[in-house]
């Protein structure tokens, strides 16, 4: 079995956008279970209404910001020198 090769790194840009995507999902995380907790009888479904439209925001932003950052490319069909 061969390794495979990465044909497109993340630039310094990127990392830092993937550092704060995780760091903020950890955040909505914990904030989330902080809340949900106070109603133990509705946790479940309190959890999930926070949770899942916060995640969804933080992972088009970050979709978005990658998508922004990413290095210009020569245009397709040009041969390089």
């Amino acid at each position: 079995m061969t390794p495979r090769t990465v044909k497109a790194r993340l630039n310094p840009a990127q990392r830092w956008v993937v550092v704060v995507m995780d760091v903020l999902l950890l955040a909505e995380l914990t904030f989330c279970m902080y809340r949900a907790s106070a109603a133990p009888g509705d946790m479940a479904a309190g959890f999930l209404r926070l949770y899942l439209p916060m995640l969804l925001v933080t992972l088009v932003a970050a979709r978005l910001a990658l998508r922004r950052l990413r290095d210009p490319q020569a245009p397709a069909g040009t041969a390089s020198p």
